[in-house]
């Protein structure tokens, strides 16, 4: 069963909760959560987390807010696997560490703010940064159409990096999943990484890789987050200490086989980074779910 379906009377008041713009402007890029909402999602996930779901690591998420207070440009860059992932993480910030999870923002396509309405419900519930993505264009087969999208989202993407930069160099952490989409074992693309993420890896002080293993949220084949069934599982959030974003993004380039793309290269080391934390975590955290189950 969904988990719009197995939750329809939470769902409905999540949609009647919705009631701030998160109309898709130039002049509405940067929209605050609804903490009514969030509240809701977060008790939904309270019925799914097993007992011994954390972040490891804290004292490293801890550090990347700090930096981002002491001045410092911080990024995030985390696993996707699920719509729930960000919720997760917002939630356990929250609830386990010495930080604000408000002080964060994700970077968000328009898609999870336009379509239905249950779903927008969800994203709607937490602050972000919403753009109008490259992927979302490529997949318009109609030449003319196509040329028309690009125009269009011309003023929305000028807007949002404008907002982003603002909010990177005021005490905001930003986050973005490299892979753009959520990871799913039939759709082998979504393991390569979007090569636009590089614009962002190259510009912070400081990122910080997050993987994460167990999904309370599983994405189902039709990609459609109003079929997707929720199950309870233990999830483990790693993040990693920050480094240095330029730093990391040249000793990559120093690997750079000749003829590769470099953009895609930095992209899909970082997917590679972040699945190798994740197989390390993976062993011992399925040990530890079968002496909770």
């Amino acid at each position: 069963m969904s988990i719009m379906d197995k939750n329809k009377e939470l769902v409905e008041q999540l949609v009647l909760n919705d009631t701030g713009d998160n109309e898709f402007r130039p002049d509405n890029v940067m929209q605050a959560g609804n903490p009514k909402n969030r509240a809701i999602i977060s008790k939904l996930m309270d019925m799914l987390l097993l007992k011994g779901s954390r972040i490891n690591g804290k004292e490293n998420l801890e550090e990347l807010f700090k930096l981002s207070k002491e001045g410092k440009s911080c990024l995030i860059l985390m696993e996707h696997y699920s719509n729930f992932d960000y919720p997760l993480l917002y939630k356990m910030i929250d609830e386990q560490l010495e930080a604000n999870a408000e002080d964060m923002y994700p970077i968000a396509g328009m898609k999870l703010t336009e379509d239905d309405k249950r779903v927008a419900a969800f994203s709607n519930a937490y602050n972000k940064i919403v753009i109008y993505p490259n992927s979302y264009i490529e997949k318009e087969t109609d030449p003319v159409k196509k040329e028309q999208m690009k125009k269009d989202s011309a003023p929305f993407n000028i807007a949002a990096v404008k907002a982003l930069t603002k909010a990177k160099n005021s005490g905001k952490v930003i986050l973005v999943f490299p892979a753009g989409t959520r990871v799913r074992p039939w759709a082998p693309n979504s393991k390569k990484g979007v090569r636009e993420m590089f614009s962002y890896i190259k510009t912070f002080d400081y990122i910080c890789f997050i993987s994460k293993n167990g999904n309370i949220l599983p994405p189902h084949e039709s990609d459609k987050m109003d079929m997707d069934s929720p199950r309870q599982d233990l999830i483990i959030l790693t993040a990693e200490k920050p480094i240095s974003g330029r730093k990391y993004v040249n000793e990559v380039l120093e690997t750079l086989p000749d003829g590769e793309d470099q953009k895609q290269y930095v992209v899909s080391q970082v997917m590679k980074h972040l699945f190798e934390l994740h197989d390390k975590v993976e062993i011992e955290r399925l040990k530890e779910k079968e002496l909770i189950v």
